[in-house]
């Protein structure tokens, strides 16, 4: 049995995404106010977005409210990137949980089919992009990935047009998304390094932690586990460099989850622990419930199914919670899961019997194939072989309906084992067959995944290459344009030495001082800004502070210099020590004249 897949579905992550992670409790209340003082209606509609995406989590009605509230004032409005954006709103919230439920894939799919009808008529290229990668999602959910591919080089098709950078990672990392369902993982890995690109470029924090997070998720599921870890802390820097201490929560849920996969399993504690001492800290105590699903998960992961089953009894909070959000299935699952890991199957039979309908009615294939693989393996356990093979059934016309070759070696071996102890051995051997096939057939996907993450690790050290090499190609440009500017000035305080020597107007002394101490000062905060800039991140108030720092310094020290100096040249003190010098020449040849003469 695959524990880990069925961790995957059973857990129900209540995980809080980016526009969700800037919320507490009380600013909850203080956003619901600021909703009625909101200048403009685009203004009203990003708070609501954030309360009705917020309470698709713990209130499905309320947030059905909050959805209402949003699309009439788009409609109201008249304004068509709001009545688009609007629909987009409605249709991604039911993402926030999951695409788990067949229920909200179709509310999410009629809303984004109406966003995109609007777009269109409407000639909003950007909007309608923003809707393709929508319909990508939605199209991905229902293992539809070559549908999903065609939504998204539509909306790169259309974004180019665009010219949003922020709308280009967008759509490139819902195209990279795709072909990692489509397991075209060397082309996923290709956008990502693209939208990584274009966001280190833009430098806003947003698309660079999105980016992050989802070249984390790659290298997790490639087994390189190291390098998950690597963009996860450079995300928790991000989180510290912009002050989200909301997101950092999320970052450390995923730290966790890599250190679990990687069977670290004391340091992944470590992290959980730090995910609720900040949801303490910030006052935000529905992120505790991802502490507690995570150290959940750990405990049946390592085989701990005693401790999971203590655990999940003490925390009634998260069971209601998981009610409220719609997702009492995976609690009854979880149950069910738990007890089977201890062998109380009866147990298990009854938490299983309470999630079946749910599961039947509302989870979509690859939720249901999962669920069905483990109430197969119980029944088979409970000696009701000819239930766990109607079960299996169930799971094999999924595995044939969505194509995958996992899904159908899985169910292949269980119908082997079924038949077996049913004593049907010609059903068995067929069954065996069909497993070995597609065994063979797999073990060929190991070995191109091995050379994908070959070709992956040429990819990113052909990038290091190129990028190495651009920043050297800039940083001899810009050496050369320092030195070029270094002479510049050396030239121009000799030419204003050289008119020092002569008698030449005042004003043209004066006039190019002017300009020769303006020229060294500005090279000098030139040469400034780079260092404070590196220093403070760009933060606004740091570059301002320092500045006036610096500029209080240099102004009274520009003045200065170029007072002296100026009044220096026009007084012509330069042209006194040149008579006196020739003088002194002069004298000195005639002295050795003389000295020299015949007596």
């Amino acid at each position: 049995m695959k524990k880990q897949a069925l961790l995957c579905v059973i857990l129900f992550s209540l995980t809080v995404t980016a526009a969700l992670a800037q919320e507490s409790y009380g600013y909850l209340d203080s956003l619901k106010r600021s909703v009625q003082t909101a200048k403009t209606d685009a203004a009203r509609i990003a708070r609501l977005e954030k309360l009705a995406t917020f309470y698709m989590i713990i209130d499905r009605k309320q947030a059905d409210v909050y959805s209402h509230q949003i699309q009439e004032i788009a409609e109201k409005s008249r304004d068509r990137d709001l009545m688009v954006k609007a629909l987009v709103i409605d249709a991604a919230r039911y993402y926030i949980t999951g695409a788990g439920n067949r229920d909200d894939v179709d509310k999410a799919r009629v809303s984004a089919e109406c966003a995109l009808e609007l777009a269109k008529s409407s000639g909003l290229d950007g909007a309608e992009a923003e809707v393709y990668t929508v319909l990508a999602l939605i199209a991905r959910s229902k293992g539809e990935s070559d549908k999903a591919l065609n939504y998204n080089n539509l909306a790169l098709s259309l974004v180019g047009a665009d010219g949003n950078d922020s709308l280009r990672i967008d759509c490139l990392i819902s195209l990279a998304d795709t072909y990692m369902a489509k397991d075209e993982r060397l082309q996923a890995f290709r956008n990502y390094l693209q939208a990584l690109s274009i966001a280190e470029e833009l430098g806003h924090y947003e698309p660079l932690m999105d980016i992050y997070r989802n070249l984390a998720g790659f290298y997790s599921i490639l087994g390189e586990h190291e390098k998950a870890k690597d963009y996860l802390f450079k995300a928790s820097k991000l989180t510290f460099r912009f002050k989200r201490p909301f997101d950092r929560t999320l970052i450390y849920r995923e730290i966790g989850a890599v250190y679990t996969d990687a069977k670290q399993y004391d340091v992944a504690t470590e992290y959980y622990e730090k995910l609720m001492m900040l949801s303490d800290s910030i006052q935000f105590d529905l992120f505790r419930v991802n502490g507690y699903l995570k150290i959940l998960e750990q405990y049946l992961k390592s085989g701990q199914a005693d401790k999971a089953l203590t655990y999940l009894n003490s925390r009634t909070d998260l069971r209601d919670i998981m009610k409220r959000a719609g997702g009492e299935q995976y609690i009854y699952q979880t149950y069910g899961q738990t007890y089977y890991d201890l062998g109380r199957y009866d147990s298990a039979k009854y938490y299983y019997a309470l999630a079946e309908p749910i599961f039947e009615t509302k989870a979509n294939p690859a939720v249901r194939f999962e669920f069905y693989i483990h109430q197969a393996d119980l029944y088979s356990r409970l000696k009701q072989y000819d239930k766990s093979l109607a079960i299996l059934q169930k799971a094999n016309n999924i595995a044939k309906e969505i194509r995958d070759l996992g899904m159908k070696q899985r169910v292949a071996q269980a119908m082997d084992s079924t038949y077996q102890l049913l004593g049907d051995f010609k059903s068995a051997y067929l069954y065996n067959k069909q497993y070995n096939v597609y065994t063979d057939s797999l073990d060929l996907l190991a070995t191109e995944k091995d050379l994908m993450v070959l070709e992956v690790a040429n990819e990113t050290k052909r990038r290091e290459r190129e990028e190495q090499k651009a920043e050297e190609e800039l940083h001899a440009r810009h050496n050369i344009q320092y030195m070029g500017i270094t002479v510049a000035i050396v030239i121009v305080f000799m030419a204003l030495a050289v008119l020092g020597i002569f008698r030449v107007s005042k004003t043209m002394i004066k006039a190019l001082g002017f300009f020769a101490f303006i020229f060294l000062f500005e090279f000098i905060i030139l040469l400034a800004d780079n260092q404070i800039h590196h220093w403070t991140h760009g933060e606004p108030w740091k570059v301002m502070l320092i500045k006036i720092v610096l500029i209080s310094l240099l102004l009274p020290l520009h003045h200065f210099l170029e007072e002296k100096v100026i009044h220096y040249l026009t007084s012509h003190h330069m042209l006194q020590h040149k008579d006196s010098l020739m003088s002194r020449l002069r004298r000195e040849r005639v002295e050795d004249s003389e000295a020299n003469a015949p007596s």
